[in-house]
């Protein structure tokens, strides 16, 4: 039964591809979509196996694991403990993207039983959803680019790793390239109502799952949505003026709150990211929120037999009040020896972590670093930073970005430029993506896996840029030499 049920939750979706009109797809056979689908599931085969033999820990487990016990809680009405996947990091419940993962696989526990190769097999589904969305709206406009289009967005390795897992990526695939498809990048001129409520929901769901993703679609959509209006005549001053005004607006917002403050958020994230790339073991006490050094947890912790922990005299950490979450301070000794706290949650160090500079929450700050954030999220893990063989799988990947980057530039296809709102789109889309990867993200692992949803526009934007017959011409011109 363990295998039995996704087997036939696989071919339930093999129907639907076979039989929904939003599966036809101009110049794509129902065989080679079957074919794509089927290679979805073997990727996210692969990640299971990957993260069964090879690592020893994963986010998807930790989010199935609580999907039962809120299952159990809520449907059986049981008092079971989460873990920290569910508690940690003090968010919101409304935009604590740990819990909307869990609670949506909680709710695919009504139909896998507790079989967690289910919710693999509907995740798949998902992120496949979106990519064939993306494939239909990229070929309303490319329509004799079928095959460049299905290799950028199924065969690039990243993006069909972690696109095929239980994590989050999954669903931002495919919440963007349903938004994409419906929105048609912006450019609809009409919209009826269920499709505008599509759109909002759409967005709303993907600013809980990835807040960064949401927010970089805002500047794209407003100006494609001027030149749904208007032309696609002097469209980088639209970009300009579109972010201008934003900028514009989010001081204004700023001025009436620093809890919305977008660059001290992001610096506030980058301090965290960075903290936690370190690793260590987060309590919480009646009063206080302490983060202890993971290698000296032995040293300084010391466990009482309710299970809770007491943190012993001379030692080192880091402690917020409760009340004031975003003040840190150093603590060398503590204060009360008798305070109690128990444990929320523990993360391990990253293996590979980039030094990234901290920045303050000024805009020149920012700029003055975003091309080292963009370079940092397109070439790293670089050659000298190689650990395993999964390294050098994605400093291959890495390459062959560069390699399509420098094709698209010096093989540019200037008939692409008939739909340069839409190459726009998706560069600038991408590019604001690697920049806040590259300011919030130094663990090297997590950045290869964030940016998958930025690889799917980059490199398919580079394939229709690149000109095939100059290519040809070139290489041939070579040859003969």
């Amino acid at each position: 039964m363990q295998f039995l049920l996704p087997i036939l939750y696989s071919a339930f979706f093999i129907f639907l591809v076979c039989k929904m009109r939003f599966f036809e797809v101009p110049a794509v056979s129902k065989t080679q979509l079957v074919l794509l689908f089927g290679l979805k599931l073997l990727a996210g085969t692969g990640v299971i196996l990957l993260y069964t033999y090879y690592y020893t820990t994963a986010d998807f487990y930790g989010y199935f694991s609580d999907s039962k016990i809120l299952f159990s809680n809520v449907v059986h009405n049981t008092q079971l403990p989460y873990s920290s996947a569910w508690t940690g990091n003090f968010e919101n419940v409304l935009f604590s993207s740990s819990r909307l993962m869990i609670m949506l696989n909680a709710f695919l526990q009504l139909f896998s039983f507790g079989n967690f190769y289910v919710h693999a097999v509907f995740f798949c589904f998902f992120s496949y959803t979106g990519l064939v969305a993306l494939l239909k709206s990229f070929l309303h406009h490319f329509p004799g680019k079928s095959t460049r289009l299905v290799i950028a967005l199924f065969f690039i390795p990243g993006v069909l790793f972690w696109g095929s897992a239980v994590l989050k990526e999954s669903l931002v695939i495919a919440l963007t390239g349903l938004f994409v498809y419906v929105s048609d990048f912006g450019l609809r001129k009409k919209y009826s109502i269920p499709q505008l409520l599509l759109l909002l929901v759409l967005w709303t769901f993907l600013f809980l799952v990835k807040i960064y993703v949401a927010l970089a679609l805002i500047p794209v959509m407003l100006v494609n949505i001027s030149v749904s209006r208007t032309s696609a005549n002097r469209l980088a001053l639209k970009y300009v003026i579109i972010f201008i005004a934003l900028g514009l607006f989010s001081f204004a917002v700023s001025t009436f709150s620093s809890d919305y403050n977008v660059l001290k958020l992001i610096s506030d994230k980058q301090a965290k990211a960075i903290s936690e790339a370190k690793g260590g073991v987060f309590l919480v006490s009646e009063k206080h929120f302490v983060s202890v050094d993971y290698n000296r947890q032995q040293q300084i912790l010391a466990l009482q037999p309710d299970s809770t922990y007491r943190i012993n005299p001379r030692s080192a950490y880091l402690m917020w009040d409760l009340e004031n979450m975003k003040d840190t301070m150093f603590v060398s000794d503590p204060a009360d020896p008798a305070e109690v706290f128990r444990l929320s949650y523990s993360i391990s160090p990253a293996r590979s972590v980039l030094k990234i500079r901290k920045l303050q929450p000024e805009l020149l700050d920012f700029i003055a670093y975003s091309p080292v954030a963009f370079y940092n999220t397109l070439v790293h893990p670089g050659f000298f930073e190689i650990r395993s063989w999964l390294h050098l799988i994605v400093l291959l990947e890495n390459m062959w970005v560069l390699l399509l980057i420098v094709l698209a530039v010096l093989f540019l296809d200037k008939s692409i430029l008939q739909e340069k709102a839409i190459l726009l789109f998706c560069l600038v889309f991408a590019v604001l993506l690697f920049v806040l990867i590259g300011i919030t993200t130094p663990a090297i692992g997590a950045m290869v896996r964030y940016k998958s949803i930025a690889e799917l526009f980059l490199v398919a934007a580079c394939l229709l840029a690149i000109d095939e017959q100059k290519l040809r011409k070139r290489i041939g011109f070579k040859a003969s030499e």
